[in-house]
């Protein structure tokens, strides 16, 4: 498995955590940006980690900013990017499960680091569903 990841300066802080955690877990992650000291905009993230994410055939995106709204937003431009902004496990399995999603966002201001790891490995864990309705909801998200 392979993720890419991206942070601007608000989430530098858990960007190295979680490059650690996935490690760990035998995950091999990209880090397009490096690791942010001084001030980013995340928008020029986002798109250095799309970017990498299809040149690299990766799995996920995890992104990180103050809110996790920014780096969402910006993602989700992307016709075959299906970010969301979650700490819950709940929803972070139904964003895979029902919706595909392919991008984890997080908020570094408003998220503890131990709770993120668990909603990275739900998230990371979970299939997308083959049930019909499900996969036909996901194409039609493409033609947005």
């Amino acid at each position: 498995m392979k993720i890419v990841l991206g942070s601007d300066h608000g989430g530098s802080k858990y960007l190295s955590e979680i490059d650690e955690f996935l490690q760990k877990l035998n995950i091999e992650t990209i880090v397009p940006c490096g690791f942010p000291t001084d001030s980013i905009d995340y928008p020029d993230v986002v798109k250095s980690c799309v970017s990498s994410f299809g040149q690299n055939e990766a799995n996920f995106i995890i992104l990180i900013c103050g809110s996790g709204v920014g780096v969402s937003i910006a993602a989700n431009r992307y016709s075959h990017i299906r970010a969301l902004v979650t700490a819950d496990l709940y929803q972070a399995k139904l964003a895979r499960e029902h919706n595909h999603a392919n991008c984890l966002c997080f908020g570094e201001r408003l998220y503890g680091i131990d709770q993120i790891k668990e909603v990275i490995k739900v998230f990371i864990n979970t299939s997308g569903s083959k049930e019909p309705r499900h996969l036909n909801r996901v194409e039609k998200l493409g033609d947005l």
